[in-house]
């Protein structure tokens, strides 16, 4: 009786290991092979463009002075849960955290500023200050996805540390400013606010606070937690009852210290001396916790391209405090300022300044036909067509050493020969190719190429020198 029991488990095991197995191995559903909701994939196009943003942001980042960081996506979830404010949305609804099998809490990176500076200080890079950087990548927020908004997408933004002189706020916005006309966004709005020092923040947030405790009852839920934790926040609301109270609230630029409002006088002087036009914009706050003094932000204005209140392109401001704050020295002042690529690509995209990729240049082998059916015709063929691969894969190469873009059109197996040729040509146009290099047995008997010129719809005969040659010159 025990061993029909054991028998008649191993059996049920085994079925639940191949029911197991077989479930792992059924194709993945139609939802399962869509990215996931707020994610995308990107070809083509769209890639070109965010390669070439990111192209002119590094080179002209280059010129001001900064140098590439690139740190992980992932980081111990205190990373970013201390320096960003418990009670704002990143920290409160858009992290993506989890437990890793080690049992560690860890983030995927929704901004790049708290990784950079974690860097600077694992790397004890505050003893050799100043420190500017320039970074691109994707981030992660699990927020509601909108047109140029995801929850995987990606930034190109700057950091500077040990620069706390004024001048170096006026530096930051301008190389922002002439970013965005570099990528032909010459229709932007710069808005710009002070925070003030901690004093400042201070007075204003009592007063703030004094002022919205009367209206308490007409705020947003959102808000109300707000008032006890961090007022300030409540002014970046887009709660349509939260906009209305906020029409009579405080100005925080009637707190300000002197220092405060000569330091912003200063800025906003110079930005005038350098002709970057700005809006200086009282309710202005940034919706992380670790800004003060400066904030700013680059804006479109009724541009069907972005969704609603979705018009803030590039933003950025001071936090002297944050290198402390994550346990680092004190006194290291720091300033940056981030893009969303995607918002980036849909206004660049219709501006068509994106270069078109080169054309390339199509090789084609041109297998012989074969004589007969019979088995050494047959042989004599293959032995023929193998010589045709080896040459035109050589032309391939040596093109390609010379910088030219070239496309090796591979045969089919199924086709005949006689219906191969037209096929790989009709490719070749659809590759965008402008000119179609053949290769077969007359070509090498004779030492030169078939080119013709898919454009024109002519060809010639050609060496291999006095193609590439023309091709530098048509592309130069």
């Amino acid at each position: 009786m025990a061993s029909t029991f054991m028998i008649t488990a191993r059996i049920s095991a085994g079925r639940k290991l191949f029911r197991q197995f077989s479930v792992s191995c059924t194709a993945l559903s139609n939802e399962q092979t869509n990215p996931v909701r707020g994610m995308k994939d990107r070809f083509g196009e769209e890639n070109r463009r965010f390669q070439w943003i990111v192209e002119k942001g590094g080179k002209l980042a280059t010129l001001y002075g900064f140098d590439q960081v690139t740190t992980p996506i992932l980081e111990y979830s205190q990373v970013f849960e201390r320096t960003l404010g418990d009670d704002s949305d990143v920290v409160g609804k858009e992290l993506y955290t989890f437990e890793d099998k080690g049992g560690s809490r860890l983030t995927m990176r929704p901004e790049g500023t708290a990784g950079i500076t974690r860097a600077l200080i694992s790397q004890k890079l505050y003893n050799d200050l100043p420190q500017k950087y320039y970074y691109y990548g994707p981030m992660f927020r699990h927020e509601r996805p909108q047109k140029g908004r995801l929850r995987q997408f990606e930034q190109f933004g700057v950091e500077v540390y040990g620069q706390g002189h004024a001048s170096s706020d006026v530096e930051t916005i301008e190389l922002a400013s002439v970013f965005l006309k570099n990528i032909g966004l010459t229709n932007t709005t710069l808005e710009i606010n002070s925070l003030g020092d901690s004093q400042s923040r201070q007075n204003y947030r009592t007063a703030l606070k004094d002022y919205l405790s009367q209206h308490v009852g007409r705020l947003s839920q959102d808000s109300v937690n707000r008032l006890s934790t961090n007022p300030l926040r409540i002014l970046d609301s887009k709660s349509p009852q939260d906009i209305e109270i906020l029409q009579d609230c405080p100005v925080l630029s009637d707190y300000l210290s002197q220092a405060s409002r000569d330091r912003f006088s200063f800025i906003t002087e110079t930005l005038s001396a350098l002709q970057i036009p700005y809006v200086v914009n009282p309710r202005l706050v940034r919706g992380l916790d670790y800004y003060q003094d400066t904030v700013f932000e680059f804006k479109v204005s009724d541009s069907p391209l972005l969704g609603a209140q979705q018009g803030t392109v590039l933003a950025g401001g001071r936090y002297d405090g944050l290198v402390e704050k994550m346990g680092g020295p004190t006194g290291v002042s720091s300033i940056g300022w981030a893009a969303g690529l995607e918002r980036l690509s849909l206004l660049v995209g219709g501006l068509q300044l994106v270069p078109e990729p080169v054309r390339p240049v199509a090789v084609i082998p041109v297998p012989d036909r074969p004589a007969s059916g019979s088995p050494s015709s047959l042989a004599e063929s293959a032995t023929s067509l193998t010589r045709i691969h080896k040459e035109a894969l050589t032309i391939c190469a040596a093109l390609r050493e010379q910088g030219i873009r070239t496309e090796f059109m591979h045969l089919t197996q199924t086709a005949s020969s006689k219906s191969q040729l037209p096929k790989q040509l009709a490719r070749a146009s659809k590759l965008n190719a402008r000119h179609a290099v053949l290769v077969g047995t007359a070509e090498i008997q004779e030492g030169v190429l078939t080119v013709k010129d898919l454009d024109k719809s002519t060809q010639q005969k050609s060496s291999l020198q006095e193609m590439v040659q023309r091709l530098r010159a048509q592309t130069d």
